[in-house]
């Protein structure tokens, strides 16, 4: 498993880079490749660290994972 450091700065890299290409109206292609690089990364986190960050609406602060629903 990657440090959890590294998955919150791919994830950050990824968002801007994900942002970018949606706002330039990149090809599908590219917006593809982008998301299964975020569900790569989300595959490595261990969706808990030292940071102590919680889980809130069931979204991983580290990654951007959907651990689980809350039906509110």
């Amino acid at each position: 498993m990657k440090p959890i450091e590294e998955i919150i700065e791919t994830k950050e890299k990824l968002n801007k880079k994900l942002y970018q290409a949606l706002s330039t109206m990149e090809r599908k292609d590219t917006i593809r490749e982008i998301r299964l690089e975020i569900i790569n990364n989300q595959k490595e986190c261990p969706h808990y660290s030292n940071y102590d960050w919680a889980i809130v609406d069931g979204i991983c602060p580290y990654c951007g994972f959907s651990i689980g629903k809350t039906d509110e």
